[in-house]
């Protein structure tokens, strides 16, 4: 997928992530932590998480065409000898429309750079920006209740895992999909003609 490129986060990024830290979508999405910490303090955090933090968190840039920031990706929990880790990621405003494809392409990174077996997923349950409620639903494996608190409410969490195997039953079944669809064309257009 070379559309989107992911590159490791430096801190000329931080200005960036701070500005999409501190987005309301974001915010209600994934964490509000940055509402309550200065600018200074969220990029003394994000400076440690380059210098310091590597065995446990590593954070990456992800990229469109002509290198254009689009957003970013982190992973935390990792165990580097079980090669599993948990991928979160936030994209910028403007590119949302095509943030599925960032997401592919992180998940590509982790395992074709990272050597990652096992990605967990966590989604809050009341997103909807990447996954409808149909498809976390079919996604999920577990529901935590009361797991985050994010703009004033409590939000349950929907996490599953997706292995090598998982990916490319995916891929199987999306092939499938298309070739359906393209068949289903083709019919009408010789019932037409």
């Amino acid at each position: 997928m070379s559309f989107v490129t992911v590159r490791h986060f430096t801190e000329e990024d931080i200005p960036l992530r701070t500005e999409l830290l501190r987005e309301s979508h974001f915010q209600a999405n994934l964490t509000d932590f940055a509402a309550s910490t200065d600018d200074d303090g969220l990029a003394e955090n994000q400076r440690r998480t380059i210098e310091e933090q590597h065995r446990t968190k590593r954070m990456f840039t992800l990229c469109g065409p002509q290198k254009r920031v689009m957003g970013f990706a982190w992973i935390t929990s990792i165990d580097w000898r079980n090669q599993c880790c948990e991928l979160s990621f936030g994209v910028l405003p403007r590119d949302r429309g095509i943030g599925a494809i960032a997401v592919i392409a992180a998940n590509q990174y982790l395992r074709l750079e990272l050597n990652m077996d096992i990605i967990v997923n966590q989604v809050l349950d009341h997103n909807k920006m990447l996954l409808s409620a149909e498809a976390l639903a079919d996604q999920r494996r577990v529901r935590c209740d009361f797991d985050s608190y994010t703009v004033g409410e409590w939000r349950a969490a929907c996490y599953w895992t997706s292995t090598e195997q998982d990916v490319r039953d995916q891929q199987e079944q999306e092939a499938i999909r298309r070739r359906e669809v393209a068949d289903r064309i083709r019919a009408m257009a010789q019932q037409l003609s």
